[in-house]
């Protein structure tokens, strides 16, 4: 009878051994590949039409690069999206450069050239992108008011920051998600297989709330589009499983107006720029809407 006793209690302990790796190790595994940070190995300097800059962002500084044009036309913030940096839009830079605009680039938090030990898929970022117009206002480059750019993450964290924002004037976003809670469910079940019923997905995302100081629920995209009053141009990557038509509509859909809205023939996630139309739907939104 003691035996008996003795091997149900074993089986009980590793029901709960095994359960708390579920529980805990499991989520708390999901969380460090939602808030994972992507500094390179080497940084590259600024071509000579740049100067870097040093910005400051809840404490975090971030690397920035700045190319002064006409301070009589809105300036723009060219944000990037998760696991790339600021060299990788330099090209969507440079025809807006020659049409005379101010570009600032930043890498945002945890990226780049950024400090930062977590990233928040936008949320916290928001603050990387306010820091940037603060800075051009600073500088006396947006007295004719800022243009955000943003892609995929970035798309968010744009959107996020230009919500309530009097001096923006123009948002153009490619591949943006509609809420935090709903793209953690939705790569889950693509990269992963899970159902959004699992509760390892809530739980992961409590854990990475927890870890990196911010709330999910404010991270949602399609609320911020509501409360912003400057044109939107949103744009969709044709061939793209991770921000489809659906979700990027989601966003679409929430703003007041005026907007307008691209589906990039067969491009997968933030490929638009390489189609030769790119850049015509760019300034064709730019210069309908006198930006």
């Amino acid at each position: 009878m003691f035996a008996q006793a003795s091997r149900r209690t074993r089986v009980l302990l590793r029901v709960a051994l095994y359960g708390g790796l579920l529980s805990v190790g499991v989520p708390l595994a999901f969380s460090y590949v939602m808030t994972r940070t992507y500094p390179p190995a080497e940084l590259s300097r600024p071509p000579r039409e740049y100067e870097e800059l040093s910005l400051v962002s809840e404490g975090l500084r971030l690397r920035a690069w700045l190319s002064k044009g006409d301070p009589e036309r809105p300036a723009f913030v060219i944000v990037h999206g998760l696991g790339d940096s600021l060299e990788s839009y330099l090209e969507h830079a440079r025809p807006i450069r020659q049409r005379g605009n101010t570009v600032l680039l930043v890498d945002l938090r945890g990226h780049g050239g950024s400090q930062g030990a977590l990233t928040t898929l936008g949320g916290r970022e928001k603050a990387d992108v306010t820091a940037a117009m603060e800075e051009l206002r600073k500088r006396d480059l947006a007295r004719s008011g800022i243009v955000l750019m943003g892609h995929s993450m970035g798309a968010v964290a744009v959107l996020l920051a230009a919500a309530d924002v009097k001096d923006v004037r123009g948002v153009i976003v490619e591949a943006p998600y509609d809420t935090y809670r709903n793209t953690v469910a939705h790569h889950a079940k693509l990269l992963y297989g899970l159902p959004p019923w699992v509760p390892i997905i809530p739980l992961a995302i409590a854990v990475t709330e927890w870890r990196a100081g911010f709330r999910a629920d404010d991270v949602d995209a399609v609320a911020a589009a509501r409360r912003i009053d400057a044109p939107l141009f949103a744009i969709v990557d044709g061939n793209d499983p991770r921000m489809t038509e659906e979700i990027v509509r989601h966003v679409y859909d929430a703003h007041p107006g005026p907007k307008r809205l691209w589906v990039a023939p067969g491009v997968d996630h933030v490929g638009a720029i390489l189609l030769p139309e790119y850049w015509s739907r760019v300034q064709g939104f730019l210069d309908d809407n006198g930006l």
